[in-house]
């Protein structure tokens, strides 16, 4: 995923920003063709003052990655990511998200209910 991809929605960015890349998110197995984004449009997205960033993959990072640059750039900036939403019935909108992690003590990551609410 590059800076152009996401050029349509970016006259003015909220904090936490939601990409769907595939008409319907895959669940049933894993996708190794999954859509990644380039570091440099995570680097910018952290500039446009962006602190969370939403995907429909397992990862923004592709699959055979194996020093996860996009990543790298997460932790660095101080940013957030959610992967492997599903947001195939979402339309392309304004949303509150509310993302309740499970309190893991020793661990980097955690899985999360997330859920999107229409605003009034």
């Amino acid at each position: 995923m590059r800076w152009e991809h996401l050029a349509h929605a970016l006259v003015e960015l909220p904090p936490r920003v939601l990409v769907r890349t595939c008409r319907h998110a895959v669940q049933d197995r894993f996708d190794a063709q999954l859509t990644a984004f380039a570091p440099e449009t995570v680097e910018r997205l952290a500039d446009a003052g962006v602190q969370l960033i939403g995907i429909d993959t397992a990862s923004i990072d592709p699959a055979e990655s194996k020093t996860l640059p996009r990543h790298q750039v997460i932790r660095r900036r101080g940013l957030r990511v959610l992967e492997n939403l599903v947001l195939d019935e979402v339309a392309e909108g304004d949303y509150e998200l509310i993302a309740l992690p499970l309190r893991l003590m020793s661990a980097d990551a955690s899985p999360v209910r997330a859920v999107l609410r229409a605003l009034p």
